[in-house]
């Protein structure tokens, strides 16, 4: 799963006429994007091992005025998403194994899993840095471009 945010390249006229300084600023707003949603999924990301938190990363286009942020972890988007209700089937044994509550085992042969509820990281990390980035590259335009 990743989110990706390359608005700027609306800019990408306005950039040429505005000349290397507004496309230096315009890459470094994008890299402290990249670098924010990454920063805040991880402190939103639900812990239980770490893996999640520490697989996510970002990495930028190579023009710098975009970039691709998210987990590593195979199950992010089952986090960031929920999941349905679905049947768990043992894929290389003959029964499931768990310990209950109390300490015994527990074998079956399949599981209802009754799903899982959405519990988003990534979508509002996004959001928050997209707002921060929208009123730097406004304050770039208004100084250079207006």
């Amino acid at each position: 799963m990743a989110v990706e945010y390359d608005a700027l390249r609306e800019f990408q006229v306005d950039l040429e006429r505005g000349g290397p300084e507004v496309e230096r600023l315009c890459k470094a707003i994008v890299r402290k994007a990249g670098f924010d949603t990454v920063a805040v999924a991880q402190q939103l990301a639900p812990v239980d091992t770490g893996h999640l938190k520490n697989s996510i990363g970002v990495d930028f286009d190579p023009d710098g005025l975009g970039f691709d942020a998210g987990p590593t972890a195979n199950y992010g988007a089952a986090v960031e998403y929920g999941t349905r209700p679905h049947v768990i089937k043992p894929k290389k044994a003959k029964a499931l194994h768990w310990v209950d509550e109390n300490g015994d085992d527990v074998f079956a042969r399949r599981v209802n899993h009754p799903g899982t509820a959405p519990r988003p990281y990534m979508r509002p990390a996004f959001e928050r840095a997209a707002d921060q980035a929208e009123r730097a590259i406004e304050q770039v335009v208004d100084k250079f471009l207006a």
